[in-house]
């Protein structure tokens, strides 16, 4: 277990907390690439949720949201440690890929009963067949199942499991996954405020990157009233978004771990 505490921040410690950060993304991109490396032993609570909610399983939810984050830890520390050039908003577009993604499956595991837990994965499952949906509908391309008749499928899901649909049709936000999580793993460095400055470079967002950035040096223009800045990152700045984004997938992979151990 290592430390997200860095009491001075010297290139070589940041350096050294990076390596830890991409050993730690290599050890679980390989455990997503394999076939047994999320699996639910029968007897498990994740086992008895998808006998329950049978075909929108519960396990499905959580490990496509876990093996997405997973991935995106990996590509981030791809950038950071391995291109040889440090972006200014990248890495911050990858890391709130990674917190989402992690906090999604936070989300749907951590409830304590079974009823919850389903709640959220078929409310997760409105909201993957919405946005596809969206996406196909607005493209013009054909989609052989209408959305109705796949929201249909999970509302009849729903009443065999004695859960009222009206609140899952509304699907589920980030925000919402997000917040859960910060209350449920209480991690360090949380996962709110992370999340909303990585949201901010991804949006190109001038608050994030005024906020953020380590250098701003001024540049000469012409134009009267206006200032160019270019401004630049470094490590150490990054390196918050990077342990953020990997103290919460920690947590999601442990929290899978939990639910998926028989007893």
């Amino acid at each position: 277990m290592w430390d997200v505490a860095m009491t001075t921040p010297t290139p070589e410690r940041t350096q050294a907390k990076w390596r830890e950060i991409a050993t730690l993304a290599e050890k679980l991109a390989e455990r997503s690439g394999s076939r047994t490396g999320f699996v639910v032993a029968p007897g498990s609570r994740l086992a008895g949720d998808d006998l329950r909610c049978d075909p929108y399983h519960v396990s499905h939810a959580v490990q496509t949201s876990i093996t997405s984050a997973i991935d995106h830890l990996h590509a981030l520390c791809a950038l950071v440690v391995q291109s040889g050039f440090l972006h200014l908003a990248a890495p911050a577009t990858l890391a709130r890929g990674v917190l989402e993604c992690a906090s999604t499956a936070v989300w749907i595991a951590s409830p304590t009963t079974r009823d919850e837990r389903i709640a959220r994965a078929l409310r997760w499952n409105i909201t993957d067949v919405k946005d596809g949906d969206r996406a196909a509908t607005g493209a013009g391309i054909p989609v052989p199942t209408s959305l109705q008749r796949r929201k249909d499928k999970i509302e009849a899901v729903a009443t065999k499991c004695s859960l009222p649909f009206k609140p899952i049709s509304g699907g589920y936000t980030s925000s919402e996954a997000v917040a859960a999580t910060e209350t449920f793993l209480t991690p360090p460095l949380g996962v709110l405020l992370p999340w909303r400055l990585s949201s901010g470079f991804a949006h190109g967002r001038r608050w994030a990157m005024v906020a953020f950035a380590d250098q701003m040096r001024q540049q000469a223009t012409t134009q009267v009233g206006v200032v160019h800045l270019k401004m630049e990152n470094d490590l150490t700045r990054v390196l918050f978004l990077g342990l953020a984004a990997a103290q919460v997938v920690k947590g999601a992979v442990a929290l899978f771990d939990q639910r998926s151990t028989a007893p």
